[in-house]
């Protein structure tokens, strides 16, 4: 008899602690891997009775395509920057309600400023990510921090390029003097596009090959003293060699990228999606996902919280001088996605 007294009372309580779980809203957000620093999840979490479940994407173009395909269910997306006009125009996100979101203002205005504003209108900046070098200090004492490191002969098979048209031609243009805006100038872009293939030929008769993975890891190992890259690829390597390796932001600017985080249209739970987009812009949490992630997020107050060593050496900012010359890579219109291509494939393909 105790014994089934004690079996009821167990069911009992199991029926009601399921039921206390049901109660808690769930968040889905839809992200890159390893976005969100597991701590700033466990407090949210704790503090609004919640679950966040995260669903990760390896590309923007595998994030659109799943929404393009029906995909829903999710209240924060953290798409990057380029792809905000994209997804207004197929009515897959909100425009944001400054009001609910008083912690913006805490955002970096040296960032900001270089945004597009419709961009602003539907996002919120996440994290920051740039193209720049990586070399060997051990063995280049004297590196210059410059593209202009693709034209030295004496580093011929000794550096890599990303396979990512976008960004090297980014590098290009700045090497040359150029914005994005002028390399679609209707009356003089084909000119400038010359160039760019001129130059672009030159560093390729000096690189290994064009790549976007194993780059890090010839760093790394020695086989490579000079590759461009990602800051967020590059940053791991170089904290695992402090002493060998360095990153770098080129003297001439570079193309930047943020990633951005957005309500889509239609979110079950637009309410916790403001909540959690407020609560990353505390300047405590923004501190702690820049130290976990390992990647800028543009919240000015957050910097002063952090160890100010790990800012030194970091390299989480681009220095006000290369911020100047720098911009945000610009969405292209599918004709302008075309016409790149077509110079970018001469360049991969050696053709003058």
């Amino acid at each position: 008899m105790k014994n089934r007294n004690f079996l009821i009372l167990f069911l009992v309580l199991g029926v009601f602690a399921l039921t206390g779980c049901s109660r808690k809203q769930v968040l889905h957000v839809y992200t890159w891997c390893d976005y969100f620093s597991p701590e700033i999840v466990e407090d949210f979490e704790k503090q609004n009775n919640c679950v966040v479940k995260l669903d990760i994407f390896d590309s923007n173009e595998m994030m659109f395509a799943k929404l393009q395909a029906g995909g829903t269910g999710y209240d924060i997306i953290v798409p990057s920057h380029y792809y905000i006009g994209k997804m207004k125009n197929e009515n897959m996100i909100q425009k944001l309600d400054k009001s609910r979101l008083p912690n913006l203002q805490y955002l970096d205005n040296s960032i900001l400023e270089k945004m597009p504003s419709e961009v602003l209108e539907y996002s919120v900046p996440y994290f920051m990510s740039y193209t720049g070098l990586g070399y060997n200090k051990e063995r280049l004492p004297d590196f210059n921090g410059s593209w202009t490191a693709f034209l030295d002969e004496s580093l011929r098979g000794r550096m890599t390029l990303l396979d990512d048209y976008t960004e090297v031609m980014g590098a290009l243009a700045k090497s040359l003097g150029y914005s994005a805006a002028d390399l679609d100038d209707p009356e003089h872009g084909d000119e400038r596009m010359e160039e760019v293939v001129k130059l672009g030929l030159k560093w390729r008769e000096n690189i290994v090959k064009f790549e976007n993975e194993q780059y890090k890891n010839g760093l790394s190992a020695g086989e490579f003293l000079v590759v461009m890259g990602y800051f967020s690829d590059l940053a791991q390597v170089v904290d695992e060699s402090p002493d060998t390796l360095k990153f770098v932001m080129p003297s001439e600017g570079c193309f930047m990228s943020c990633d951005m985080l957005v309500i889509p249209t239609g979110a079950p739970n637009t309410d916790l999606a403001y909540k959690l987009i407020n609560f990353l812009h505390e300047p405590e949490n923004a501190a702690k996902s820049i130290r976990d992630v390992h990647t800028y997020c543009p919240n000015s107050m957050a910097l002063p919280l952090m160890d100010q060593e790990q800012i030194a050496n970091g390299n989480f900012l681009i220095p006000a001088e290369v911020l100047e010359k720098s911009e945000f890579m610009p969405e292209l219109s599918p004709e302008q996605e075309a016409r790149h291509l077509k110079y970018w494939n001469r360049i991969k393909a050696g053709q003058e």
